[in-house]
């Protein structure tokens, strides 16, 4: 009986170290699937801001190129 009760001991602590074991490994892949949210969100922005310059530089040139036709027209 002590040795059942031992392997049973023995069992209950292992069990408990693949939950602890478990429970940090669900925290890390949290904390990465944020981290990756985060940079998801960044990356977004930083597109969005880079579409804005180029059309702000698109119709400048546009603008730049309407006033040298109509320069070299005259």
């Amino acid at each position: 009986m002590d040795r059942l009760k031992a392997a049973l001991e023995r069992l209950d602590e292992a069990i408990d170290h693949i939950e602890a074991a478990l429970d940090r490994r669900e925290t890390r892949i949290a904390a990465e699937r944020d981290d990756a949210v985060r940079a998801l969100a960044a990356a977004k922005a930083a597109e969005a801001e880079a579409r804005n310059v180029a059309d702000t530089v698109s119709e400048r040139l546009d603008t730049a190129i309407d006033r040298l036709q109509t320069v070299l027209e005259d």
